[in-house]
């Protein structure tokens, strides 16, 4: 009777049940070249970047912290393209005090702050439905993200 256990487990297994793989989101790239400045005189923070391969990108998912280790500090995010938008635009202006708030609001009426950010493509297609792709890293150069300080003195 084992033998026929066996065999029929055997039988049911079938290769739907192997291991999930990631090779599906090898296609998504990360934005590059973001540059994040301070106006003064406006109170915002203008952060641009760069992207070559847009195939599939819906959006943009900007990203800022207080810790240079970004997942370690207090975060906060903006999407780039509001309702309506039909643009895909490779810059957005924020205002200073709101990322300042969505970060902890004690922070809101510090006299200088530096914040950092970030940037990652937001794909639909057919293979994704909103997914947030990878996103702009630093390297050794500092390149790929960037760094504002807000001085309000």
């Amino acid at each position: 009777m084992a033998p026929i256990i066996i065999l029929a487990i055997i039988y049911g297994c079938s290769k739907d049940h192997s291991a999930p793989t990631f090779s599906q989101y090898e296609e998504t790239s990360e934005p590059t070249d973001v540059v994040a400045a301070y106006d003064k005189d406006d109170d915002s923070i203008n952060v641009a970047w760069t992207m070559e391969d847009t195939d599939g990108v819906e959006n943009y998912l900007v990203a800022w912290s207080d810790s240079n280790v970004f997942d370690e500090g207090k975060p906060g995010d903006q999407y780039v393209k509001e309702v309506g938008d039909t643009e895909l635009k490779k810059e957005i202006t924020l205002d200073a005090t709101d990322v300042l708030k969505k970060m902890d609001l004690m922070y809101a009426d510090k006299d200088s702050f530096i914040v950092y950010f970030t940037v990652s493509a937001v794909y639909t297609n057919v293979e994704f439905f909103e997914f947030i792709g990878p996103r702009a890293v630093v390297d050794r150069n500092g390149t790929y993200a960037d760094s504002a300080l807000i001085l309000r003195k």
